[in-house]
């Protein structure tokens, strides 16, 4: 997957814990914005090597 796409996710995956937290609240979207952070993580680990050019 090119760096391009690799952003796009993450950007993607960053509105989604942004739009859970305004839909759910704070309190009720904690847990999936700790489990989308968690697949960010994994995916910047993952891609580490296209992500530094």
């Amino acid at each position: 997957m090119g760096k391009a796409k690799v952003n796009m996710v993450i950007r993607f995956l960053k509105g989604m814990q942004a739009e859970k937290v305004n839909v759910l609240g704070e309190d009720e979207a904690k847990a999936d914005v700790e489990q989308i952070q968690k697949v960010i993580e994994d995916i910047e680990l993952f891609y580490e090597a296209e992500l530094e050019d």
